[in-house]
Parts: C-alpha cells; sequence; structure tokens
C-alpha cells in the first residue's frame, strides 16, 4: 500500500511540475524533483530513465549532482542510485 501511495504521490507532483514548468515562475521545476524523489525508489524504470538522461544530458546531470550535494542524508541516498557510475540496479 505505502509503495502504491508513493507512486501515485510521485506522479501527480511530476504532472504538476510538467504543468508548472510552462508557468512564467518555474515552480514546476521544484514539483517535478520532489516527484521524482517519490517515484525513485518505487519504481524501477523511473530510475533507469533518470540514469539515462543523466548520461545524456549534462546540464541535466550538473544540475541532479548539486541537488544531491544539497539533500538532506536519506535523500541524497536516493539520488545516488541515480548516478552514472553507479549499477545498483
Amino acid at each position: 500500500m505505502g509503495r502504491i501511495l508513493c507512486q501515485i504521490i510521485g506522479g501527480a507532483f511530476c504532472f504538476f511540475g510538467i504543468l508548472g514548468v510552462l508557468t512564467p515562475i518555474p515552480f514546476g521545476l521544484i514539483f517535478f524533483a520532489i516527484g521524482l524523489l517519490f517515484l525513485i525508489p518505487t519504481t524501477p524504470w523511473v530510475t533507469r530513465t533518470v540514469r539515462r538522461a543523466r548520461g545524456r544530458f549534462a546540464t541535466f546531470d550538473r544540475a541532479m549532482d548539486a541537488m544531491t550535494r544539497r539533500a538532506p542524508a536519506p535523500y541524497r541516498r536516493v539520488l545516488r542510485r541515480t548516478e552514472i557510475g553507479n549499477f545498483d540496479w
């Protein structure tokens, strides 16, 4: 039940994040990042997709690295799953 709830919450945050990117004030990026924090530990294909995106887009990888460095320890552990050199599938 907890896993499904995290997936629903994460999906909602990502949805509102995508909608928020289209507004003049880009609060959508924050919502999208929060949604990823919910989805990465509960959904393996999201982890693989974020890892691939980090490998393809250097700007996205730098932003994720900066977010990882500033995040509290539990969130840092979640974000490190998506690092390019990390093969913890």
